[in-house]
């Protein structure tokens, strides 16, 4: 049994490693050759301190062709609130010493038996924003390189860099509520990536005349409008919500001109009552069947653009197991071979009583 941190999975990754691990996990997704569970989140409250909840949240996946099955599991308290009077829902790091708990478990199916525990810190946002980058490579125009990002966190810096590995990237323009976050960011990119980023001083501004627009935020209410998006622009939005707090990344207007629109799992949106999608739906400018999933559109069933001015739209509206057991086998085979990473006990986790 391996046990690999963060730290150690970044040693070992890389992005296009990652592509190409997830393009083969949908491709055998769409052929009917990958398992995959619907999510599971369950709330505990916490009467003392109304304003936070528990929730524990699992997602399993395998791809046989692999030999590993992946389960990953978060154990979260979470704070719904409001900035500058927006809905927001943020996770804390209440473990001890201001910790976060997210483990991916990966199981050998020929044997039976725990192979590795991950951290799923850096596997999580990276799988992510590769997904995103997956479905842009296969959407956005060819030429596009005019990004509009919005948002200032992990995710927003991995799918900096997922979008610049996809596309030659000629102008960044970052926008978040703090101007200091986002210039902080824009200068990070700049000094680091190489990349040309800027600040934005509102998310109107950013997305203005962008080709490619990038929503990676924690907000529950739209900041990215229809109204502003130029003709041909391909569009990327990962909030998820469920029925708790239907949180929305993107306006109904959106949706109403885009000519595609792509999700990561029709089936969770429905499952979960995922706003983004069941609010659109519900005011009657998108249809389910005008959704298709990324599975199919890497398997070339679903259409993708048709026309230069064609808008486009990623909803990567969940994780999903699948994606784990893609990436985490891979980083897990990679680390291996590597020798890194710390050997714990078989025996600490097999047992001669049948369960």
């Amino acid at each position: 049994m391996l046990l690999l941190d963060n730290d150690d999975i970044q040693r070992v990754f890389s992005i296009g490693s990652c592509l190409a691990v997830l393009e083969r996990a949908y491709a055998a997704q769409a052929r009917g050759e990958a398992v995959v569970r619907l999510r599971t989140q369950t709330y505990v409250p916490l009467p003392e301190e109304p304003d936070l909840t528990y929730c524990l949240k699992t997602m399993e996946g395998a791809l046989p062709e692999t030999g590993y099955m992946a389960l990953r599991v978060t154990s979260d308290i979470v704070e719904e609130g409001k900035v500058d009077g927006v809905p927001r829902r943020e996770k804390l790091p209440r473990g001890p010493g201001g910790t976060y708990c997210g483990l991916i478990l990966l199981f050998s199916v020929r044997d039976l038996a725990p192979v590795a525990i991950l951290h799923d810190g850096y596997i999580q946002v990276n799988r992510v924003a590769c997904t995103s980058a997956v479905a842009t490579r296969l959407l956005a125009r060819a030429d596009a390189g005019d990004l509009a990002l919005l948002g200032s966190g992990g995710q927003a810096w991995a799918h900096l860099r997922a979008m610049a590995a996809v596309r030659d990237l000629r102008r960044v323009r970052v926008f978040s509520p703090s101007r200091e976050h986002r210039e902080a960011f824009a200068a990070r990119a700049r000094d680091e990536l190489g990349l040309p980023v800027e600040a934005a001083e509102t998310a109107h501004a950013a997305v203005e005349a962008a080709d490619l627009v990038v929503a990676a935020t924690n907000t529950s209410a739209p900041i990215v409008h229809g109204a502003w998006l130029a003709p041909g622009t391909h569009v990327v939005s990962i909030v998820s919500g469920d029925e708790r707090l239907a949180r929305r990344e993107l306006d109904d207007e959106v949706f109403r001109r885009a000519r595609v629109v792509v999700v990561h799992s029709k089936e969770h949106a429905r499952n979960e009552r995922q706003g983004d999608l069941t609010g659109p739906v519900a005011a009657g400018v998108l249809t389910w069947e005008r959704m298709h999933d990324l599975s199919d559109l890497v398997a070339g069933k679903a259409p993708g653009r048709s026309g230069r001015n064609d808008i486009t739209v990623f909803k990567n509206n969940v994780g999903l197991g699948l994606q784990f057991a893609a990436v985490a086998s891979s980083v897990y085979e990679d680390a291996r071979r590597a020798g890194i990473g710390r050997e714990l006990p078989d025996e600490w986790f097999l047992q001669k009583m049948k369960p």
